[in-house]
């Protein structure tokens, strides 16, 4: 073969090189439809769902707490009906830290019963307002007749709000992580009386409730009374 005949090969066979049409079908991927496109679930994660139990269990505690205040309140409307004055001002005390017994114990601080009394002086003695109706109702008592019964009224709301105001500012001590030795009066002054307002008004409500239930008791003895006395 000459060498003319050479490269006349080689051209003919690049040209049909390049008009070589590759064989192998190509495959497009399908448009994605919305059956394809499903939503990402989300599942709570760890730290979420911890939250919730910390929220939850913080509830429960706190109900726990509020339950132990309620029923320290009902025995201070009592003691406001003492007719004796001085007597009442210092069963009270008694009560109260009868309830800051019964807190330190659900809130696990260590409890001292000296400490209590001194704490319980200083921060109703730190609020002029609320030492001034304490001991005005307490001493109206002295007074022959009326008196005494505008006293203990008057002593029943002031005692049962300063229970409410007492137990609820260290509530507020203890979940912050306060300890009984922590817990300085001056700064709980504020947060002491506007509780102390707030208790008045829950105190007349509890009034309400016990009279409702005392109503409605005394409505189902009579007419179970009724129903036994037409059956015989």
């Amino acid at each position: 073969m000459s060498a003319s005949d050479l490269i006349s090969h080689v051209e003919q066979t690049d040209s049909q090189s390049d008009t070589t049409v590759d064989a192998t079908p190509q495959v497009s991927s399908p448009a994605p439809t919305e059956a394809m496109i499903t939503p990402e679930i989300m599942t709570p994660t760890d730290s979420v769902c911890e939250q919730k139990l910390d929220a939850y269990q913080h509830s429960l505690q706190r109900a726990g707490a509020n339950n132990i205040v309620k029923n320290h309140i009902i025995a201070s409307i009592t003691l406001g009906l003492v007719p004796i004055p001085l007597f009442d001002l210092t069963a009270l005390t008694t009560t109260q830290v009868s309830m800051l017994h019964s807190l330190s114990a659900h809130y696990q601080q260590p409890f001292k019963d000296r400490n209590m009394k001194a704490l319980i002086t200083a921060l109703i003695g730190g609020s002029l307002p609320v030492a001034s109706i304490m001991g005005l109702s307490s001493f109206t008592k002295l007074i022959p007749g009326i008196g005494s019964l505008v006293g203990s009224a008057s002593l029943g709301v002031a005692a049962g709000a300063t229970t409410y105001a007492i137990g609820q500012t260290f509530i507020k001590h203890f979940e912050a992580g306060g300890t009984i030795d922590s817990f300085e009066p001056k700064q709980a002054k504020v947060f002491f009386e506007e509780k102390f307002q707030e208790g008045k008004a829950f105190v007349k409500r509890l009034k309400e409730e016990v009279k409702a239930s005392s109503s409605s008791n005394s409505t189902e003895k009579a007419e179970g009374v009724a129903n036994s006395s037409n059956a015989s």
